[in-house]
Protein backbone atom coordinates (compact mmCIF):
# COMPACT_ATOMS: atom_id res chain seq x y z
CA UNK A 1 0.00 0.00 0.00
CA UNK A 2 1.26 3.80 -1.03
CA UNK A 3 2.36 5.66 2.09
CA UNK A 4 -0.41 7.93 3.32
CA UNK A 5 1.16 10.32 5.49
CA UNK A 6 1.26 13.13 2.91
CA UNK A 7 -2.15 11.90 1.59
CA UNK A 8 -4.02 12.56 4.78
CA UNK A 9 -2.75 16.45 5.26
CA UNK A 10 -2.99 17.23 1.57
CA UNK A 11 -6.10 16.42 -0.37
CA UNK A 12 -5.06 17.91 -4.05
CA UNK A 13 -6.55 17.23 -7.21
CA UNK A 14 -4.47 15.39 -10.23
CA UNK A 15 -4.49 18.48 -12.58
CA UNK A 16 -2.07 17.89 -15.70
CA UNK A 17 -1.20 14.18 -17.38
CA UNK A 18 1.11 12.85 -19.38
CA UNK A 19 0.41 11.37 -22.17
CA UNK A 20 1.16 7.66 -23.46
CA UNK A 21 4.12 7.89 -25.64
CA UNK A 22 3.40 4.51 -27.47
CA UNK A 23 2.51 0.63 -26.76
CA UNK A 24 4.89 -1.67 -24.93
CA UNK A 25 4.37 -4.61 -26.95
CA UNK A 26 7.29 -4.32 -29.56
CA UNK A 27 10.21 -6.25 -30.64
CA UNK A 28 13.49 -4.39 -29.65
CA UNK A 29 16.48 -3.51 -32.44
CA UNK A 30 20.32 -5.49 -32.41
CA UNK A 31 22.19 -4.13 -29.50
CA UNK A 32 23.76 -0.95 -30.70
CA UNK A 33 22.25 -1.17 -34.13
CA UNK A 34 18.89 0.11 -35.78
CA UNK A 35 16.53 -1.85 -37.60
CA UNK A 36 18.04 -0.97 -40.65
CA UNK A 37 21.88 -1.82 -39.35
CA UNK A 38 22.17 2.32 -38.44
CA UNK A 39 25.63 2.46 -35.99
CA UNK A 40 23.59 4.09 -32.54
CA UNK A 41 27.08 5.17 -30.82
CA UNK A 42 26.31 4.24 -26.74
CA UNK A 43 30.24 5.10 -26.03
CA UNK A 44 29.07 8.84 -26.15
CA UNK A 45 26.58 8.19 -23.01
CA UNK A 46 27.97 8.14 -19.52
CA UNK A 47 27.84 4.69 -17.13
CA UNK A 48 24.52 4.36 -16.25
CA UNK A 49 23.45 4.73 -13.10
CA UNK A 50 20.09 3.83 -10.91
CA UNK A 51 19.34 7.13 -8.96
CA UNK A 52 20.46 10.76 -9.70
CA UNK A 53 21.63 13.25 -6.72
CA UNK A 54 19.02 16.22 -6.26
CA UNK A 55 20.27 19.35 -7.74
CA UNK A 56 18.54 22.58 -8.57
CA UNK A 57 20.35 25.99 -8.72
CA UNK A 58 19.70 27.33 -5.38
CA UNK A 59 16.86 29.98 -4.79
CA UNK A 60 15.74 33.49 -5.85
CA UNK A 61 14.36 34.58 -3.01
CA UNK A 62 15.80 33.00 0.53
CA UNK A 63 12.31 32.27 2.20
CA UNK A 64 9.77 29.50 0.90
CA UNK A 65 7.81 31.52 -1.35
CA UNK A 66 4.50 29.82 -2.06
CA UNK A 67 3.30 32.65 -4.74
CA UNK A 68 4.35 34.17 -8.24
CA UNK A 69 5.88 37.89 -7.20
CA UNK A 70 5.35 39.50 -10.49
CA UNK A 71 9.35 41.01 -11.32
CA UNK A 72 11.24 41.81 -14.68
CA UNK A 73 14.50 39.81 -14.21
CA UNK A 74 13.57 36.22 -13.94
CA UNK A 75 13.82 35.53 -17.67
CA UNK A 76 11.31 32.56 -18.72
CA UNK A 77 10.17 30.72 -16.32
CA UNK A 78 9.86 26.81 -16.43
CA UNK A 79 7.64 24.70 -14.48
CA UNK A 80 9.16 21.69 -12.32
CA UNK A 81 7.99 19.20 -10.48
CA UNK A 82 8.83 19.58 -6.56
CA UNK A 83 6.76 17.23 -4.93
CA UNK A 84 3.86 14.60 -4.67
CA UNK A 85 1.45 13.52 -2.84
CA UNK A 86 -1.54 10.79 -2.72
CA UNK A 87 -5.24 12.87 -2.54
CA UNK A 88 -7.40 11.84 0.33
CA UNK A 89 -10.96 12.01 0.50
CA UNK A 90 -13.77 10.58 3.14
CA UNK A 91 -17.62 11.21 3.43
CA UNK A 92 -21.04 10.16 4.57
CA UNK A 93 -23.20 7.84 3.54
CA UNK A 94 -26.00 6.66 4.67
CA UNK A 95 -24.45 7.14 8.03
CA UNK A 96 -21.38 5.10 7.53
CA UNK A 97 -17.96 7.21 6.57
CA UNK A 98 -16.05 6.74 3.39
CA UNK A 99 -12.91 6.97 2.58
CA UNK A 100 -10.82 7.20 -1.15
CA UNK A 101 -7.28 6.97 -1.54
CA UNK A 102 -5.63 7.64 -4.73
CA UNK A 103 -3.71 5.05 -6.40
CA UNK A 104 -1.78 7.68 -8.40
CA UNK A 105 0.54 10.65 -7.16
CA UNK A 106 -0.76 14.42 -7.93
CA UNK A 107 2.29 16.21 -8.38
CA UNK A 108 2.94 19.43 -7.14
CA UNK A 109 4.42 21.79 -9.36
CA UNK A 110 6.53 25.46 -8.94
CA UNK A 111 8.63 27.58 -11.08
CA UNK A 112 12.23 27.99 -11.78
CA UNK A 113 14.69 30.20 -14.07
CA UNK A 114 16.21 28.09 -17.05
CA UNK A 115 19.24 28.07 -14.47
CA UNK A 116 17.48 26.01 -12.05
CA UNK A 117 16.82 28.92 -9.65
CA UNK A 118 13.46 28.14 -7.51
CA UNK A 119 11.28 31.26 -7.86
CA UNK A 120 7.93 29.53 -6.37
CA UNK A 121 7.90 26.82 -4.28
CA UNK A 122 5.90 23.33 -5.46
CA UNK A 123 2.70 24.86 -4.64
CA UNK A 124 -0.08 24.34 -7.71
CA UNK A 125 -1.14 21.37 -8.94
CA UNK A 126 -1.06 22.15 -13.03
CA UNK A 127 1.81 24.62 -14.23
CA UNK A 128 2.29 24.65 -17.72
CA UNK A 129 3.21 26.67 -21.22
CA UNK A 130 0.61 27.43 -22.88
CA UNK A 131 0.83 25.28 -25.98
CA UNK A 132 -1.99 24.44 -28.89
CA UNK A 133 -1.79 23.10 -32.67
CA UNK A 134 -3.25 24.46 -35.35
CA UNK A 135 -3.19 23.90 -39.20
CA UNK A 136 -1.13 20.64 -38.25
CA UNK A 137 1.73 22.51 -36.53
CA UNK A 138 2.27 23.28 -32.69
CA UNK A 139 2.12 26.23 -31.29
CA UNK A 140 2.49 28.59 -28.00
CA UNK A 141 1.77 31.39 -26.45
CA UNK A 142 4.34 33.67 -23.95
CA UNK A 143 2.49 32.11 -20.82
CA UNK A 144 1.63 30.03 -18.17
CA UNK A 145 -1.27 28.44 -17.34
CA UNK A 146 -1.16 28.00 -13.27
CA UNK A 147 -3.97 26.08 -11.21
CA UNK A 148 -4.27 25.48 -7.55
CA UNK A 149 -7.31 23.99 -5.54
CA UNK A 150 -9.03 24.74 -2.37
CA UNK A 151 -12.17 23.94 -0.49
CA UNK A 152 -13.60 27.99 -1.55
CA UNK A 153 -13.64 27.03 -4.81
CA UNK A 154 -15.72 23.91 -4.97
CA UNK A 155 -18.68 25.74 -6.47
CA UNK A 156 -18.81 25.56 -10.42
CA UNK A 157 -16.63 22.58 -10.66
CA UNK A 158 -13.87 20.55 -9.49
CA UNK A 159 -12.75 22.59 -6.69
CA UNK A 160 -9.83 24.05 -9.04
CA UNK A 161 -9.21 27.55 -10.30
CA UNK A 162 -6.85 29.10 -13.14
CA UNK A 163 -4.37 31.72 -13.10
CA UNK A 164 -2.56 33.32 -16.30
CA UNK A 165 1.17 34.49 -15.45
CA UNK A 166 3.36 36.06 -18.39
CA UNK A 167 5.77 33.67 -19.44
CA UNK A 168 8.93 36.16 -18.12
CA UNK A 169 7.15 36.22 -14.82
CA UNK A 170 6.52 40.15 -14.94
CA UNK A 171 2.38 40.39 -14.43
CA UNK A 172 -0.18 37.44 -13.64
CA UNK A 173 -3.96 37.09 -12.88
CA UNK A 174 -5.73 36.43 -9.79
CA UNK A 175 -6.79 32.71 -9.57
CA UNK A 176 -10.07 33.48 -11.68
CA UNK A 177 -10.90 31.33 -14.42
CA UNK A 178 -12.73 27.91 -14.84
CA UNK A 179 -11.17 27.29 -18.07
CA UNK A 180 -10.18 28.69 -21.65
CA UNK A 181 -9.13 28.67 -25.04
CA UNK A 182 -7.44 31.06 -27.88
CA UNK A 183 -7.39 32.44 -31.19
CA UNK A 184 -3.76 33.06 -32.19
CA UNK A 185 -2.75 35.52 -29.69
CA UNK A 186 -5.62 36.42 -27.23
CA UNK A 187 -7.06 34.06 -24.62
CA UNK A 188 -10.95 33.67 -24.05
CA UNK A 189 -11.59 32.48 -20.23
CA UNK A 190 -14.52 31.70 -18.20
CA UNK A 191 -15.09 33.20 -14.78
CA UNK A 192 -17.88 31.76 -13.00
CA UNK A 193 -19.01 35.66 -12.94
CA UNK A 194 -18.71 36.38 -16.16
CA UNK A 195 -15.84 35.71 -19.01
CA UNK A 196 -12.70 37.40 -20.27
CA UNK A 197 -10.89 38.05 -23.20
CA UNK A 198 -6.51 38.39 -22.44
CA UNK A 199 -4.21 39.85 -24.57
CA UNK A 200 -0.92 37.28 -23.93
CA UNK A 201 1.73 39.52 -25.14
CA UNK A 202 0.76 42.32 -22.68
CA UNK A 203 -1.73 40.66 -20.09
CA UNK A 204 -4.24 43.16 -20.86
CA UNK A 205 -7.98 42.37 -20.51
CA UNK A 206 -12.15 43.05 -21.57
CA UNK A 207 -13.97 41.36 -18.88
CA UNK A 208 -17.75 40.99 -19.49
CA UNK A 209 -20.34 40.18 -16.63
CA UNK A 210 -23.41 37.29 -17.20
CA UNK A 211 -25.57 40.12 -16.78
CA UNK A 212 -23.84 42.22 -20.13
CA UNK A 213 -24.03 39.22 -22.31
CA UNK A 214 -27.87 38.85 -20.82
CA UNK A 215 -27.35 35.59 -19.46
CA UNK A 216 -28.44 33.73 -16.16
CA UNK A 217 -26.06 35.42 -13.30
CA UNK A 218 -26.43 33.01 -10.64
CA UNK A 219 -28.34 30.16 -9.26
CA UNK A 220 -28.84 26.41 -11.04
CA UNK A 221 -29.10 27.85 -14.37
CA UNK A 222 -25.88 29.33 -14.35
CA UNK A 223 -24.40 25.82 -13.22
CA UNK A 224 -25.86 24.05 -15.43
CA UNK A 225 -24.94 26.18 -18.92
CA UNK A 226 -21.09 26.82 -17.19
CA UNK A 227 -21.54 22.80 -17.24
CA UNK A 228 -22.91 22.82 -21.02
CA UNK A 229 -20.37 25.13 -22.06
CA UNK A 230 -17.35 23.38 -20.69
CA UNK A 231 -18.32 19.37 -21.09
CA UNK A 232 -21.06 19.65 -23.83
CA UNK A 233 -20.15 21.76 -26.80
CA UNK A 234 -16.96 22.54 -25.19
CA UNK A 235 -15.07 25.87 -25.05
CA UNK A 236 -13.54 26.70 -28.61
CA UNK A 237 -13.07 30.02 -30.49
CA UNK A 238 -14.19 29.81 -34.20
CA UNK A 239 -14.22 32.58 -36.81
CA UNK A 240 -18.34 32.83 -35.98
CA UNK A 241 -17.28 33.22 -32.17
CA UNK A 242 -17.69 31.24 -29.22
CA UNK A 243 -20.62 29.08 -27.82
CA UNK A 244 -22.16 30.48 -24.41
CA UNK A 245 -24.41 27.77 -24.02
CA UNK A 246 -28.27 26.91 -25.23
CA UNK A 247 -31.52 28.57 -24.65
CA UNK A 248 -32.67 26.46 -21.49
CA UNK A 249 -36.27 27.26 -21.70
CA UNK A 250 -35.96 26.40 -25.53
CA UNK A 251 -38.92 24.10 -26.41
CA UNK A 252 -37.45 22.76 -29.82
CA UNK A 253 -38.32 19.61 -30.77
CA UNK A 254 -34.76 18.26 -31.56
CA UNK A 255 -31.09 19.20 -30.67
CA UNK A 256 -30.32 20.07 -33.93
CA UNK A 257 -32.77 23.11 -33.70
CA UNK A 258 -31.97 24.43 -30.22
CA UNK A 259 -31.03 27.67 -30.34
CA UNK A 260 -27.11 28.17 -28.84
CA UNK A 261 -25.73 31.75 -27.74
CA UNK A 262 -22.85 32.92 -30.17
CA UNK A 263 -20.48 35.53 -28.28
CA UNK A 264 -18.10 37.08 -30.74
CA UNK A 265 -15.67 38.59 -29.00
CA UNK A 266 -13.65 40.91 -31.11
CA UNK A 267 -17.15 43.07 -30.72
CA UNK A 268 -18.90 42.03 -28.15
CA UNK A 269 -22.02 41.11 -30.25
CA UNK A 270 -24.31 38.34 -28.56
CA UNK A 271 -26.57 36.53 -31.17
CA UNK A 272 -28.42 33.53 -31.50
CA UNK A 273 -27.85 29.93 -33.98
CA UNK A 274 -29.10 26.55 -34.12
CA UNK A 275 -26.97 23.93 -32.21
CA UNK A 276 -26.82 22.57 -36.02
CA UNK A 277 -25.48 25.11 -37.39
CA UNK A 278 -23.10 25.65 -34.75
CA UNK A 279 -21.39 21.75 -34.88
CA UNK A 280 -21.29 22.21 -38.51
CA UNK A 281 -18.91 25.29 -37.55
CA UNK A 282 -16.82 22.80 -35.41
CA UNK A 283 -16.53 20.63 -38.07
CA UNK A 284 -14.57 22.82 -39.89
CA UNK A 285 -12.42 24.46 -37.07
CA UNK A 286 -11.24 20.95 -36.12
CA UNK A 287 -10.55 19.84 -39.50
CA UNK A 288 -8.37 23.17 -39.94
CA UNK A 289 -6.98 23.00 -36.35
CA UNK A 290 -5.52 19.51 -36.33
CA UNK A 291 -4.51 19.44 -40.40
CA UNK A 292 -1.90 16.85 -41.42
CA UNK A 293 -4.20 15.14 -43.72
CA UNK A 294 -2.03 11.94 -44.93
CA UNK A 295 -2.43 9.66 -48.49
CA UNK A 296 -0.21 6.29 -47.46
CA UNK A 297 -0.05 3.94 -50.40
CA UNK A 298 2.14 0.65 -49.62
CA UNK A 299 4.00 -0.18 -53.12
CA UNK A 300 7.34 -2.00 -53.80
CA UNK A 301 8.12 -2.72 -50.45
CA UNK A 302 7.35 0.63 -48.86
CA UNK A 303 5.17 3.29 -48.24
CA UNK A 304 4.72 6.27 -50.31
CA UNK A 305 2.95 8.84 -47.55
CA UNK A 306 1.96 12.48 -48.61
CA UNK A 307 1.71 15.04 -45.93
CA UNK A 308 0.23 18.23 -46.39
CA UNK A 309 1.40 18.24 -49.86
CA UNK A 310 4.99 16.76 -49.26
CA UNK A 311 5.31 13.40 -50.48
CA UNK A 312 8.50 10.27 -49.26
CA UNK A 313 8.61 7.41 -50.21
CA UNK A 314 9.52 4.92 -47.14
CA UNK A 315 11.48 2.00 -47.58
CA UNK A 316 11.66 -1.49 -45.73
CA UNK A 317 8.14 -1.08 -44.50
CA UNK A 318 5.59 -3.58 -43.04
CA UNK A 319 2.45 -4.00 -45.08
CA UNK A 320 0.39 -2.71 -41.58
CA UNK A 321 2.25 0.15 -41.42
CA UNK A 322 0.68 3.39 -40.83
CA UNK A 323 1.54 7.03 -39.84
CA UNK A 324 1.37 8.33 -36.16
CA UNK A 325 3.69 11.19 -35.75
CA UNK A 326 5.50 13.40 -37.98
CA UNK A 327 7.43 15.98 -36.82
CA UNK A 328 10.24 17.86 -38.96
CA UNK A 329 12.67 15.44 -40.81
CA UNK A 330 11.14 12.56 -38.49
CA UNK A 331 7.98 10.08 -38.79
CA UNK A 332 7.19 7.14 -36.72
CA UNK A 333 5.00 4.46 -37.97
CA UNK A 334 3.13 2.29 -36.00
CA UNK A 335 3.21 -1.33 -37.72
CA UNK A 336 1.83 -4.85 -36.80
CA UNK A 337 4.19 -7.63 -37.42
CA UNK A 338 3.60 -11.91 -36.32
CA UNK A 339 0.94 -10.62 -33.59
CA UNK A 340 3.78 -7.91 -32.11
CA UNK A 341 2.67 -4.19 -32.09
CA UNK A 342 6.34 -1.83 -33.51
CA UNK A 343 7.13 1.26 -33.40
CA UNK A 344 9.50 1.95 -36.01
CA UNK A 345 11.42 5.49 -36.77
CA UNK A 346 12.26 6.67 -39.96
CA UNK A 347 14.06 10.18 -41.52
CA UNK A 348 11.86 11.14 -44.28
CA UNK A 349 14.42 13.25 -46.48
CA UNK A 350 16.23 9.63 -46.84
CA UNK A 351 13.39 7.21 -46.53
CA UNK A 352 15.51 5.16 -43.99
CA UNK A 353 14.50 3.51 -41.79
CA UNK A 354 16.22 3.78 -38.26
CA UNK A 355 15.38 1.93 -35.46
CA UNK A 356 12.47 -0.77 -34.14
CA UNK A 357 11.80 -0.06 -30.79
CA UNK A 358 8.93 -0.57 -28.20
CA UNK A 359 8.09 3.16 -27.69
CA UNK A 360 9.23 6.43 -29.60
CA UNK A 361 8.79 10.20 -29.05
CA UNK A 362 9.88 13.23 -31.56
CA UNK A 363 10.40 16.23 -28.86
CA UNK A 364 10.09 19.43 -31.12
CA UNK A 365 11.84 22.77 -29.63
CA UNK A 366 9.70 25.67 -28.78
CA UNK A 367 11.55 27.92 -29.94
CA UNK A 368 14.13 26.80 -32.23
CA UNK A 369 11.31 24.92 -34.73
CA UNK A 370 13.82 22.83 -36.70
CA UNK A 371 15.40 21.48 -33.94
CA UNK A 372 13.61 17.65 -33.11
CA UNK A 373 15.11 15.11 -30.58
CA UNK A 374 13.71 11.26 -31.54
CA UNK A 375 13.27 9.77 -27.66
CA UNK A 376 13.17 6.27 -27.70
CA UNK A 377 12.38 3.61 -24.93
CA UNK A 378 15.94 1.29 -25.05
CA UNK A 379 17.24 -1.12 -22.28
CA UNK A 380 15.28 -0.09 -19.76
CA UNK A 381 15.52 3.61 -19.84
CA UNK A 382 14.49 6.83 -22.44
CA UNK A 383 17.31 7.67 -24.87
CA UNK A 384 17.00 11.33 -26.17
CA UNK A 385 19.09 11.40 -29.45
CA UNK A 386 20.11 13.95 -31.83
CA UNK A 387 19.72 14.58 -35.38
CA UNK A 388 22.91 12.43 -36.07
CA UNK A 389 21.03 10.20 -34.04
CA UNK A 390 23.74 10.59 -31.48
CA UNK A 391 22.30 9.54 -28.02
CA UNK A 392 22.73 13.06 -25.95
CA UNK A 393 20.79 11.98 -22.77
CA UNK A 394 19.48 9.12 -20.99
CA UNK A 395 16.94 9.26 -18.52
CA UNK A 396 17.08 7.10 -15.01
CA UNK A 397 15.48 3.74 -15.32
CA UNK A 398 11.93 3.25 -15.39
CA UNK A 399 9.68 0.15 -16.18
CA UNK A 400 9.08 -0.36 -20.05
CA UNK A 401 5.21 0.33 -19.30
CA UNK A 402 5.95 3.45 -17.75
CA UNK A 403 5.02 7.19 -19.67
CA UNK A 404 7.19 10.16 -19.56
CA UNK A 405 6.14 13.68 -20.63
CA UNK A 406 9.10 15.45 -22.13
CA UNK A 407 9.08 18.70 -23.10
CA UNK A 408 11.58 21.09 -25.36
CA UNK A 409 12.06 24.68 -24.99
CA UNK A 410 15.33 26.71 -26.25
CA UNK A 411 17.42 24.02 -25.52
CA UNK A 412 16.20 23.01 -21.85
CA UNK A 413 14.44 19.91 -21.73
CA UNK A 414 12.64 19.05 -19.02
CA UNK A 415 10.75 15.42 -18.20
CA UNK A 416 8.58 13.77 -15.77
CA UNK A 417 7.77 9.98 -15.25
CA UNK A 418 4.22 9.52 -15.04
CA UNK A 419 4.25 7.00 -11.93
CA UNK A 420 6.38 9.89 -9.83
CA UNK A 421 9.58 8.77 -9.87
CA UNK A 422 11.71 11.53 -11.11
CA UNK A 423 11.39 14.73 -12.69
CA UNK A 424 14.32 16.57 -14.59
CA UNK A 425 15.54 19.47 -16.89
CA UNK A 426 18.62 19.20 -18.72
CA UNK A 427 20.06 21.76 -20.72
CA UNK A 428 21.24 20.05 -24.35
CA UNK A 429 23.25 22.66 -25.08
CA UNK A 430 25.41 22.77 -22.34
CA UNK A 431 25.52 18.77 -21.52
CA UNK A 432 24.13 18.92 -17.98
CA UNK A 433 21.69 18.96 -15.21
CA UNK A 434 20.10 21.79 -13.75
CA UNK A 435 17.66 20.80 -11.89
CA UNK A 436 16.71 17.15 -10.95
CA UNK A 437 14.44 15.71 -8.26
CA UNK A 438 13.88 12.18 -7.09
CA UNK A 439 9.77 11.72 -6.14
CA UNK A 440 9.33 8.38 -5.41
CA UNK A 441 7.54 7.95 -2.15
CA UNK A 442 8.08 4.55 -1.46
CA UNK A 443 5.36 1.64 -0.93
Amino acid sequence: MKKRCLALLLSVLLLAGCAPSGPAEASAPAEGKGASGVQVDWSRLEERTGRLPDTDGGRWYPDRTDRLIPGPDYGPLVPYVGGQAYSFNRWEWEGEVQEYFSDWPTALYGLMTREGKIVVDPVYQNAQPYSYRWEGEDRALPVLILGRAGPQWEKFGSGSRYAVAAEDGSWMTDFEFLNYTNKEDQLFLLRPEGCTVLDSQTGSRKDWSWKELDMPASGEELSETLSFIQWVTGLNWLDEGICLGQDMSSDSESWEKTPVRILQPETGEVRWVEQGQWEQWQDVYFDQRWGEREELFHENGGISLTVDGQSYFLKDTYETGRLSIKRGDFAILDEQHAGNNIWTLYRLSTGEQLMEGAEFELIADRFRPNSIFPAAYERGAWTVFNDRLEPVLTLPPTQRDNWVQFSLQDGLLTFKENDGIFFGAYDLDKGEYVFFRNLDMGD
